[in-house]
């Protein structure tokens, strides 16, 4: 087994020559994991938000491995061990798309150290993953939801004490205005809003890719002016801190900024309804999709690498499909 040798490689160098054939301790599986959240981040240049999902479905899957008494030995977990935890999953009810994420980052732990040579073979190999679902049913808010759920973000921001909860308002137009993600939004800067140019730049996209998203909502311009007025005054150097903030002036960890998404789905009488912030941003490509915005303008304004992710939103309609067949006639 190889040695961690961060300052040289960042990466794992087997031991030179027989003289070093000494038996070497076991790497236990906790401190691979560790050794591996440093390569995504060091080599792979993952996100900050993709090492926080990383760390958190792999020490998800150690956890339901550790025996009480010490962290399991990397190269004792085997294929059955994979596929239980996979089973896990299933049984807490999470949906398959989530367990596919999931089983892929363990695969991908499991792949690194095969290639590395901290064990024999990848257990997760062997393990058959569900494919992915053919039919993409996408939820998007219907106009009247939408309507709701903006009426409640200001309602909110009037009637609650909390001090953090006046950033509805600007937080729930800015993914229907824009269709950023819950990790683009929270990762946003006052140096990335172009009032003036009207434009957004999300410089921490999905798989560490920019774009530059306009604005044309003269509401959430509005909204985006008084809150740069407002953080000017308290700020020196405002221009680095984030849009949306938390105690202090510091970034708005995730849980706060799921507790004030919850209380406006309270507000607007939503709750049950499976919500979520991706569902705002899906309404937003649906709508340009519905109105008639070409597919490629609505890949680059999301973000995706492939325009077939973006197919999802193009949703045909009976008197659609028999307009388009009339044409063949005029």
């Amino acid at each position: 087994m190889g040695q961690w040798d961060r300052k040289k490689h960042g990466g794992w160098r087997k031991p030179a020559g027989r003289r070093q054939a000494r038996k070497e301790p076991r790497a236990t599986l906790s401190a691979a994991l560790g050794e591996f959240i440093l390569y995504m981040r060091d080599e792979r240049q993952a996100s900050p938000h993709t090492l926080i999902a990383y760390e958190r479905d792999l020490l998800r899957f150690a956890a339901g491995l550790h025996d009480g008494r010490r962290a399991p030995e990397l190269d004792s977990v085997t294929a059955e061990d994979v596929r239980a935890h996979m089973r896990a999953l299933f049984d807490r009810g999470l949906a398959k798309s989530t367990v596919r994420r999931a089983m892929y980052v363990v695969s991908s732990f499991f792949g690194w150290a095969y290639r590395w040579e901290l064990i024999g073979s990848n257990p997760a190999a062997r393990v058959t993953v569900p494919r992915r679902s053919r039919v993409h049913e996408v939820h998007a808010l219907s106009a009247r939801e939408r309507a709701l759920m903006i009426a409640a973000a200001d309602r909110l921001a009037r009637e609650s004490r909390r001090r953090l909860d006046k950033q509805a308002p600007l937080m729930v137009r800015l993914f229907l205005k824009t269709g950023i993600r819950r990790g683009e939004l929270l990762g946003l800067r006052w140096q990335d809003v172009g009032l003036e140019r009207r434009e957004l730049f999300v410089r921490y996209g999905k798989g560490d890719k920019s774009r530059t998203v306009p604005i044309e909502s003269k509401e959430l311009l509005a909204h985006l002016a008084q809150a740069r007025e407002a953080r000017a005054r308290t700020a020196a150097d405002y221009q680095t801190s984030p849009v949306i903030v938390g105690m202090q002036g510091k970034h708005l960890p995730e849980t706060t900024f799921y507790r004030i998404f919850r209380r406006v789905l309270a507000v607007a009488e939503l709750e049950g309804l499976r919500i979520t912030p991706h569902v705002l941003r899906h309404t937003f490509g649906s709508v340009l999709c519905a109105r008639g915005v070409p597919v490629p303008y609505v890949k680059d304004l999301l973000g995706h690498e492939d325009i077939a992710s973006t197919m999802i939103y193009v949703h045909t309609t009976p008197s659609g499909l028999r307009a388009a067949v009339r044409r063949l006639d005029e």
